[in-house]
């Protein structure tokens, strides 16, 4: 008798969804960065939507972990909590959904996912959009930094053209060239 009552206690628990597990693997996902978000929200999914889709199924109520696909998957940050969460128990090299196992918990993995995807897409054009508008005004502050170049050396070619213009480039005193120390103000005094 007492073994009965344990099974069916063993039974109740693996049946059971772990809301909390849930929200913390979903959460540990929204931590990862963004192409691995995305993969790895593609795949679960798509893993999850079969479940909905095809209740009945077998197949896809049953992961192997040493599968390339889904082995990559698993070491997502979050994504083992998550399937835990929709009811996965664990056995071996397998994740398995029990055929008891209620399709709710599912279905919202599902929408919280979605959801999450969509912020983080919302997120990241407004983060492009910024680094648009920044990369936009770094090149107009340069462009201006061009003008006022420009401006400065089509001043300096207008004076050259005036009569009685001599050069003031270094090196060069009165317009001719600098041939002694005192020409350039050393001198061997010291001041005192």
């Amino acid at each position: 008798m007492k073994a009965l009552e344990k099974a069916r206690a063993d039974k109740s628990s693996v049946t059971m969804a772990n809301p909390v597990k849930l929200t913390v693997g979903l959460e540990m996902l929204s931590e990862v960065r963004q192409g691995e978000f995305d993969g790895a929200s593609a795949t679960l999914g798509k893993i999850l939507a079969n479940i909905v889709a095809n209740p009945g199924e077998e197949k896809y109520r049953k992961l192997r972990a040493g599968n390339a696909k889904i082995g990559a998957l698993l070491a997502t940050k979050g994504v083992r909590a998550i399937l835990i969460g929709v009811g996965f128990v664990e056995h071996g090299e397998f994740l398995t959904l029990p055929n008891e196992a209620p399709a709710g918990p599912v279905q919202e993995a599902i929408d919280r996912l979605s959801t999450q995807a969509t912020d983080r897409a919302g997120i990241g054009e407004a983060e492009r959009l910024a680094a648009q508008r920044a990369r936009q005004e770094q090149a107009d502050k340069e462009n201006e930094e061009r003008k006022r170049m420009k401006m400065g050396i089509a001043d300096d070619a207008a004076a050259r053209k005036e009569p009685g213009w001599t050069a003031k480039a270094a090196g060069v005193k009165g317009g001719k060239s600098i041939t002694t120390a005192s020409d350039i103000g050393a001198s061997g005094n010291s001041g005192g």
